[in-house]
């Protein structure tokens, strides 16, 4: 999974990073490869910060158009995000999946939180497990920057 991240000049010396379909992740930068390198951060972080603390569904990447570039988000983020949806979008809380899988609210809490490698891919998958669903991982050629 990749996030279209664009860095634009905004005066000499100062740039700026935002992302298309994370319109909340907007930030400032040095340099144009600053504002790329600090994207693989402030993707999740804004992620975390402005979808799974307030309880919204994450939305999906789309495709990188001209002047962007593609920024990878590791599995377990990507895990992390597929589990996030699915208690999202089928009106599940957090409290409901430490009964379900008999683990504390600060397990629980970790295998959601985007911003910290808290919790394994096989703590995720069986949460995902538990709850019907399952993943399906698959190798893709990456994304070419538009």
């Amino acid at each position: 999974m990749f996030y279209a991240v664009k860095a634009t000049e905004i005066e000499p010396g100062k740039w700026e990073g935002s992302c298309r379909d994370i319109p909340e992740c907007l930030y400032d930068a040095n340099s144009k490869e600053e504002a790329l390198d600090l994207a693989k951060s402030m993707v999740p972080g804004t992620l975390e910060l402005f979808y799974r603390r307030k309880r919204k569904v994450i939305p999906m990447p789309s495709p990188a158009e001209e002047g962007e570039e593609p920024i990878y988000i590791p599995a377990r983020v990507q895990a992390k995000i597929a589990l996030w949806n699915y208690l999202v979008s089928n009106r599940y809380r957090l409290s409901d999946i430490s009964k379900l899988l008999d683990i504390s609210p600060a397990q629980t809490q970790r295998l959601v939180d985007l911003s910290k490698d808290g919790a394994s891919m096989e703590a995720i998958e069986e949460a995902l497990y538990k709850l019907g669903m399952h993943f399906e991982v698959r190798a893709v050629a990456q994304p070419k920057a538009a």
